[in-house]
């Protein structure tokens, strides 16, 4: 009986992987047999012994389920009677995320800290701080100091291994941030900023060398701390009292950064699920809100945006899963009214004050958009000769990693003022949305009247907001604000009049 109720759960998560009932019932199965859940974790960390290098597919709900009954028979063993070997709690750990959607907020701290017990490693554990106007908790950065020495002894085990205690890092990293944001008023903006660096400082160090899944969460949190030191930075801004002796350029660079940061977010990254999806939704308004609050006017199209990501986060929260947030609710209620000349009424400060980050602990899915652009046998050594005035094709080798057939790619070439973009059709590749590739010749028009020329080319992807345009229609390149998805490559040509001319004195 037990088993045919657990199929049938195991069959609701492949179709609907995001049902937090699902996680809910697994979990109180778990708790209330117990004598059943320890069989299943000893069949399991069999499975998990004999399957290649010690790693197992964790995405696969099968597995997902019988860790999470698993966990669940152990973490209310008060008496100890179940023997769930140590090697189901290790494995565990990264989809702490999906297992504590099952418990109250107050439980699931405690939970973690039992699991990294269980499995044998460290846990840094909360402190107290203190703050003007009451006490909170946060992780302070000095708690930090241990993760390079834990991960690189973990990295003499198991890689595995090493990439739990990089989640567990990237957590404890992103509470700091939390408790950074908390303090920002009774505490001096500088000392905020001073942390956010630290943090930053710290995940980049956790970066280097980490690839796949774990590489993606970490370049996430990398572009979400961009984000909140920049709009750290706006704040900082607004709030001075002479913010135009800095001159209007200062604030407009520190927007157009987080206007960057926030589009990476949303469109450089596949499987984002809904709670990040809101988050990166939300910096998008704050952003749109911050242009509201200095220029005073804004046209149509940001209007048109700014009421897309309302609906669009009304739509995401809709059935409860997932509260609308205060600061949501505010900018709701001020669009829907409070409008002078079609413009709606913006305090900056008020929205800053009741924004509120709250840490993602579910990065299960994640994997980063990227792309590699390549020409073969061209350096500055060895140029391609080029007609004046006369289009000129090169051959361009691409790839896109976690793309979908819904995304629009681009390849953009840029040489002096000239900037010339050409879509790409991404049927014309092999391979599938994990891995695809394609050689393509691909004509640049717009050669310079000059002996020499570097062109710059990288491929970028469209970050829409539904289908609203930021550009017009015909005007030959992008609809909408593009996105950088490689580094650009710099592809040198000489003429071939040039050429002639130094052959001819040889």
């Amino acid at each position: 009986m037990f088993k045919s109720a657990l199929d049938g759960l195991i069959a609701g998560m492949e179709k609907n992987p995001e049902d937090q009932d699902i996680y809910g019932v697994l979990f109180s199965i778990g708790k209330n047999h117990g004598s059943f859940s320890a069989n299943i974790a000893k069949h399991l960390a069999k499975e998990i012994n004999m399957a290649s290098d010690g790693e197992l597919i964790l995405d696969k709900p099968r597995i997902k389920a019988l860790l999470m009954v698993s966990v669940s028979a152990a973490y209310d063993d008060k008496d100890k009677k179940l023997d769930i070997p140590a090697v189901i709690f290790s494995h565990a750990i990264p989809l702490f995320g999906m297992i504590s959607c099952a418990l109250a907020e107050d439980e699931q701290d405690s939970l973690l800290s039992y699991l990294y017990r269980q499995a044998g490693m460290q846990f840094w554990e909360k402190k107290l701080v203190s703050a003007e106007g009451g006490d909170y908790e946060c992780f302070s950065v000095e708690t930090l100091g241990g993760t390079h020495a834990q991960v690189e002894t973990t990295r003499k085990t198991t890689k595995y291994l090493d990439e739990v205690v990089i989640m567990q890092s990237t957590r404890l990293i992103l509470e700091t941030v939390k408790g950074a944001w908390v303090v920002i008023k009774p505490c001096s903006i500088g000392e905020v900023q001073s942390t956010l660096r630290t943090c930053k400082e710290e995940v980049n160090s956790l970066a280097v060398n980490s690839s796949g899944s774990t590489g993606a969460v970490l370049s996430f949190v990398c572009d979400y701390l961009d984000a909140v030191q920049l709009i750290v930075e706006i704040w900082w801004f607004i709030q001075l009292d002479d913010s135009h002796a800095f001159g209007p350029a200062s604030l407009d660079i520190l927007l157009e950064k987080l206007d960057t940061s926030v589009r990476r977010m949303k469109c450089c990254y596949a499987g984002l699920n809904r709670e990040l999806e809101v988050q990166v939704l939300e910096f998008a308004l704050l952003a749109i809100l911050c242009r509201l609050s200095e220029f005073g006017t804004c046209s149509k199209l940001v209007l048109d945006k700014l009421h897309w990501i309302i609906n669009h986060i009304d739509g995401l929260c809709a059935d409860g899963s997932y509260e609308l947030s205060d600061f949501s609710k505010e900018v709701k209620k001020v669009f829907d009214g409070n409008f002078i000349d079609g413009t709606p009424i913006v305090n900056i400060c008020t929205f800053l004050e009741i924004f509120d980050l709250k840490p993602a602990r579910d990065f299960e899915m994640l994997n980063a958009t990227t792309a590699v652009l390549q020409v073969r046998d061209i350096d500055s050594e060895n140029p391609l000769s080029y007609v004046y005035g006369l289009p000129v094709g090169v051959t361009f080798d691409m790839s896109l990693c976690n793309t979908s057939s819904h995304d629009r790619i681009w390849l953009r070439m840029v040489a002096g003022q000239s900037v010339q973009h050409v879509f790409l059709d991404l049927s014309c590749f092999e391979g599938n949305d994990k891995m695809k590739s394609c050689s393509r010749v691909i004509p640049f028009y717009a050669t310079p009247m000059a002996c020499s020329f570097v062109l710059r080319a990288c491929l970028v992807i469209e970050c829409p907001f539904g289908s609203i345009g930021t550009h017009q229609e015909g005007h030959g390149g992008p609809r909408d604000c593009v996105v950088q998805l490689c580094d650009e490559l710099d592809v040198y040509f000489v003429s071939a009049d040039t050429e002639q001319r130094q052959w001819l004195k040889w």
